[in-house]
């Protein structure tokens, strides 16, 4: 099972034990957690994605981070297994690629632990696998992107539900005949949302419990677009305006964007 979850981890979820390519920097074990540091890496992406200031990278920065938010969410849903995704064993890499830049996260090593078979008792367990993350992981690195760029840190955490909406169109795009696993997937997510506490993200309230609002789509009037749970700031990078799904903007605004 370790085989095929990394293999999955790393084609969907830029997770990967094998790095590709050589980073223009790095940060790992405690440096992830320390501020200079991080201010540092922030600093570099802020270069490479031309930003007015860190602000901008570390929005960006948790945009990518929600990648490993849904990689647990999936293996904790499809594989009942929780991947070891601790600062300990999670490195991060800011990668150059040919017309953007990524951060890429590696695991040292992939080892996970498997639910019980009992239902109730795989509640309680999923429930632990879930609080163990967004309060030793995502919680630490959260507070650190705030204290290096200055955002507020509910800036930060609001990236999360978007990143997260994202991987929910994917997995009932990619499962949409397999009716149990998507009843599973909505079980477990109602779990990250009304199943922990706000103190495991260190806020007054639980951050990915979100309304998600919708607007037509303006190419494809048959579809429709959720709108970012908060700004991610990309018109503070050069030459470039609000999204289309910025929440920020009204529907005056929507008529006249242009990308």
């Amino acid at each position: 099972m370790n085989d095929r979850i990394c293999e999955e981890l790393g084609k969907h979820f830029n997770l990967v034990q094998e790095l590709n390519g050589v980073p223009v920097v790095s940060l790992c074990g405690e440096s992830i957690v320390d501020p200079e540091a991080m201010r540092s890496f922030l600093s570099a992406y802020q270069q490479l994605i031309e930003g007015q200031d860190l602000a901008v990278a570390a929005a960006y920065f948790t945009s990518w981070f929600g990648d490993v938010a849904a990689a647990l969410q999936y293996t904790l849903s499809v594989h009942d297994a929780a991947p070891n995704f601790s600062l300990a064993n999670l490195s991060i890499h800011l990668m150059k690629e040919t017309g953007y830049t990524r951060i890429a996260f590696q695991l040292e090593k992939m080892n996970v632990i498997l639910a019980p078979k009992d239902s109730e008792e795989r509640t309680v367990w999923l429930e632990a696998e879930l609080r163990r993350f967004y309060s030793q992981t995502a919680r630490p690195l959260m507070e650190c992107l705030s204290k290096a760029s200055g955002l507020h840190v509910s800036m930060l955490w609001g990236q999360l539900p978007t990143a997260l909406q994202n991987y929910r169109e994917n997995i009932h795009n990619t499962y949409q005949d397999e009716e149990a696993l998507l009843r599973q997937f909505a079980a477990d997510e109602q779990v990250v949302q009304n199943g922990l506490e706000a103190d495991v993200f260190g806020l007054v309230k639980n951050p990915l419990r979100v309304r998600v609002r919708m607007i037509d789509h303006p190419l494809e009037p048959s579809k429709r677009l959720a709108i970012k749970n908060v700004c991610c700031l990309q018109y503070l990078r050069q030459g470039r305006s609000y999204c289309y799904t910025c929440p920020r903007l009204g529907k005056k605004e929507r008529a006249n964007w242009k990308p």
